[in-house]
């Protein structure tokens, strides 16, 4: 059978004297320790969380300015090149009408040369006429 006598007594007395004093001392002050932790790190997912939703909205937000500077930059480019199309039409055209109005100009100066030499060439015809048919019958006319 067991024994109780007073040592007993006195190590269970101590024993619920040391696990109070470690309770105060460590336990409690560790769990305390342990909870800040805890919601520190509940704080800190939270606000990451936060974070996270944030990012995702500017992302959005910075999908949508992108597609519709894509756009704005895909119209400027239709209108430029429309322009720019125009533009060479006109210059083309432009520079055809120079060209007929400079052929125009050379055919004419080409037409008075033409006139001109003729007129020329008739007035020596005579006299080069009269001159070949003083040779060919070698005596003046």
């Amino acid at each position: 059978m067991i024994k109780v006598d007073w040592t007993i007594l006195l190590q269970a007395a101590n024993f619920f004297f040391l696990m109070g004093a470690l309770h105060l001392i460590l336990f409690r002050p560790l769990g305390n320790i342990m909870q800040r932790r805890r919601d520190e790190i509940d704080g800190n997912l939270q606000r990451a969380g936060s974070l996270e939703e944030q990012l995702k909205e500017g992302l959005v937000a910075y999908q949508e300015k992108l597609q519709k500077a894509k756009l704005e930059i895909a119209s400027e480019r239709k209108q430029l090149h429309g322009d720019l199309t125009a533009e060479a039409a006109r210059m083309l055209g432009m520079a055809n009408e120079e060209a007929a109005a400079e052929l125009q100009k050379i055919k004419d100066r080409v037409t008075d040369e033409k006139k001109q030499a003729l007129v020329e060439l008739k007035a020596q015809a005579v006299p080069l006429a009269a001159r070949i048919a003083q040779k060919v019958v070698g005596r003046a006319l």
